[in-house]
C-alpha cells in the first residue's frame, strides 16, 4: 500500500509541473498590452509558475529555486529591453536583477534568526529558559501566558523573523508543559500555544528589528524617499 501511495504522490506531482509549466507558457502567451512591458508580463507568468510549484509541493524548494532562476534568465533575459526596447534586456542583467534581493541586510537578519533558533532547540537552551521563567513567574496560569509574552518580547529584539521567534519560544513552552507532566496537547499546552503565536507577531509593528518586512521597507524609504527611521521611533 505505501508504494502504490508513493507512485500516485509522484503522478501527482508530476501534474502540477504539468500545469505549472501550462500556466506559464498561457501566461506568456497571451496578448501584450502597450501598458505592461514584455518583461513585465513573463515576471508575471513566472510568478503563477512559482506559486503551483509552492503552493502544491510538487518539487523541493531548492529544485523550485533553481527552475525559477532558469526562467528569469531565459524568459527576462530575451525580453525588450525596458530603457531601449530595440535591444534585449539580456541574460546578465536579468539574473543579476534577480540575485539583488540576496544582496539586502534583511535576508542576512533572517538567516541569523533561523541559525540561532536551530541552536537553542539543539542546545537544549529552551528547557533551560523554560525552568528559569517557571522560577520567576509563578505557576499560576496567567503568570504562565506572561512569562511567553515575555519571552517573545524578548526575542523579538534579536531575533528579526517571527517565524524563527515561533520556532525558538514554542519549545520553551512546550518546556514549562512537560515540567507539569502534562501532554502537549493539553489545554495549558494549547493556551500557550496560541499566545506565543499571537506574541511574536505582535511585536512586529513596535519593535524595528523584529521582522524582516520592517528593515526591507525601511531600505525602500531610505533609498527612495532619504530618510532615516531611527530604531527609537
Amino acid at each position: 500500500m505505501g508504494e502504490v501511495q508513493q507512485k500516485k504522490n509522484s503522478v501527482f506531482q508530476w501534474v502540477w509541473v504539468a500545469i505549472a509549466f501550462i500556466a506559464l507558457i498561457t501566461i506568456v502567451l497571451l496578448p501584450n498590452s502597450s501598458d505592461l512591458p514584455v518583461a513585465g508580463q513573463r515576471a508575471l507568468a513566472i510568478l503563477a509558475f512559482a506559486l503551483i510549484l509552492w503552493v502544491t509541493e510538487a518539487v523541493s524548494y531548492q529544485v523550485s529555486a533553481f527552475m525559477i532562476m532558469s526562467l528569469i534568465a531565459i524568459l527576462i533575459g530575451l525580453s525588450p529591453d525596458l530603457t531601449d526596447p530595440t535591444e534585449l534586456f539580456g541574460t546578465k542583467n536579468a539574473l543579476k536583477m534577480a540575485l539583488s534581493g540576496f544582496s539586502s541586510t534583511a535576508v542576512g537578519l533572517v538567516a541569523a534568526a533561523l541559525f540561532l533558533a536551530a541552536a537553542i532547540k539543539d542546545t537544549n537552551l529552551h528547557k533551560r529558559l523554560a525552568l528559569w521563567i517557571l522560577s520567576k513567574v509563578g505557576v499560576k496560569t496567567k503568570n504562565l501566558v506572561f512569562g511567553a509574552i515575555l519571552v517573545s518580547l524578548i526575542l523579538a529584539f534579536f531575533v528579526p523573523s517571527a517565524t524563527a521567534r515561533a520556532g525558538a519560544v514554542i519549545p520553551i513552552l512546550l518546556g514549562m508543559v512537560a515540567a507539569f507532566g502534562l501532554p502537549n496537547n493539553s489545554k495549558l499546552g494549547a493556551l500557550l500555544v496560541l499566545t506565543s503565536v499571537q506574541a511574536v507577531s505582535i511585536w512586529n509593528i513596535g519593535i524595528k528589528t523584529a521582522a524582516a518586512q520592517n528593515m526591507v521597507a525601511i531600505g525602500f524609504i531610505e533609498k527612495e524617499f532619504h530618510v532615516d527611521v531611527p530604531w527609537s521611533s
